[in-house]
């Protein structure tokens, strides 16, 4: 059975959102933060800290992932996250967002196939000479990636260029950067990528239920992981679905009583992650904005806790959903 990955979303699976879905419900194998930005000053912000933080992440298994295209940069965090106690660090190849394409940082470096070249080869040749002093505990390197920018030909020249490197675990979202998240994945690419990849291979993208995860496994039997956004943050218990635990029915008492607990500690914490009512509502809103595309009919009660405004406007809502 392929392993069950969290996908890393910004803003949403922080420290505090792994801690409540993990104590709650089962299934999830391993977890991703958020991007940690490696950048020149070669230091990371107090909250990037705070992910990764031994205390913040007891009992789960997290996968930090950098964003960064310069080996240097990589390779100074690749050692600071280590000194945490990290064996694996998952590098950002499939942002896509304007912002950060632009930097060719994310799915924009794969526009630049002999700078991503030179890249892979310094940080695996300083990663030999790190791993020389811990050759019992070596740091391995997976990578996130995208198919391309624009054209879903561009997979086959950027997994030639992976396929050079001890790259530990590729995960592939077999769509290009300038779709984002919309349109269908080119699953014919990544069937192909499966195929002629040298390195475990995991799939990411519009996994929504465990039928769909079903379907996925029977066609590629040999998945290292599926990993899943979108579709978690909709039904916390997918994990649990996908493994063929007993769950309680989609809407029954037992399912909302759970999903009550669920919501409530993770309004608190992001609470203890960004302090301030207004961030809190604006985080908690974006997960009830996946969670309520369960239960559609309760469109109009998950409609007016996303335009809550305060946390009064947001308690009544959300008593309202559950009433």
């Amino acid at each position: 059975m392929a392993l069950i990955d969290c996908a890393p979303m910004e803003g949403l699976t922080v420290y505090s959102f792994r801690r409540n879905h993990s104590s709650l419900y089962n299934g999830v194998d391993r977890y991703f933060t958020p991007f940690l930005t490696a950048n020149q000053n070669l230091h990371f912000q107090k909250k990037e800290i705070r992910e990764i933080l031994p205390e913040n992440n007891e009992g789960i298994c997290l996968i930090p992932q950098v964003m960064t295209n310069k080996a240097d940069q990589m390779l100074w965090a690749m050692e600071e996250i280590a000194s945490y106690g990290y064996r694996e660090i998952n590098l950002n190849l499939g942002c896509p967002y304007p912002t950060v394409v632009t930097r060719h940082k994310g799915a924009g470096f794969l526009e630049d196939g002999w700078v991503m070249d030179a890249f892979f080869d310094a940080v695996f040749e300083g990663l030999e000479r790190i791993n020389a002093n811990r050759p019992t505990d070596p740091l391995k390197l997976s990578v996130k990636t995208r198919i391309g920018i624009r054209d879903p030909e561009e997979m086959d020249g950027i997994l030639e260029i992976y396929n050079r490197y001890p790259i530990c675990e590729l995960i592939i979202h077999p769509r290009l950067q300038k779709q984002m998240y919309q349109g269908t994945p080119y699953m014919d690419v990544f069937a192909r990528a499966a195929a002629a990849a040298k390195m475990p291979v995991s799939y990411n993208g519009d996994i929504r239920t465990a039928e769909d995860a079903r379907k996925l496994l029977e066609q590629f039997p040999d998945l290292h992981a599926i990993m899943i956004g979108r579709g978690l943050m909709s039904d916390p218990a997918l994990g649990e679905r996908i493994c063929g635990q007993e769950v309680p029915a989609a809407g029954s008492l037992e399912d909302l009583e759970r999903l009550r607990e669920y919501m409530e500690r993770q309004y608190f914490g992001y609470k203890e992650y960004v302090m301030r009512d207004k961030e809190v509502i604006s985080h908690i809103k974006e997960l009830w904005f996946h969670v309520g595309r369960r239960f559609p009919e309760k469109e109009r009660e998950v409609s007016k806790i996303c335009r809550a405004k305060t946390r009064e406007d947001y308690v009544q809502a959300v008593a309202r959903f559950f009433g």
